[in-house]
């Protein structure tokens, strides 16, 4: 899989990924849980490691996942510090940045699958 985007910071998400600060990503398709990637950072660039998907949900579902009964008969709420601890597992610091991400390129987060993912190996031969 390709992760050529970068962060607000700059950070290419590759490079994010083998320091294990990105475990999400969002896109267009599911990927089947338990599949295992290769993390390339450009098209027809070696792999810089392996990743294993552990979950993989529409993003509206994983919304609507949130809002779950209390034991008090009320309803969980989400904070600015929930959402931008879930940025951060997409390599980002603040939601607003991610959200922002998604909007430059006309995509809609809404529409997409949150895929989590676990780095499996990052001993991948060089080659020339």
């Amino acid at each position: 899989m390709i992760f050529i985007a970068k962060n607000e910071k700059g950070e290419p998400s590759w490079k994010l990924i083998l320091e294990d600060k990105k475990t999400v990503t969002r896109r267009v398709k599911p990927l089947p849980v338990g599949k295992d990637f290769a993390v390339c950072p450009g098209r027809g660039k070696f792999a810089v490691c392996r990743c294993k998907v552990v979950s993989c949900i529409p993003h509206r579902d994983w919304l609507k996942s949130l809002h779950v009964a209390s034991n008090t008969g009320g309803y969980v709420v989400y904070g600015i510090p929930f959402f931008d601890k879930e940025a951060r597992k997409e390599g980002f610091e603040k939601w607003f940045s991610l959200v922002k991400f998604f909007n430059e390129r006309d995509q809609d987060i809404e529409s997409m699958f949150r895929i989590e993912f676990k780095k499996l190996d990052t001993n991948i031969p060089n080659r020339k």
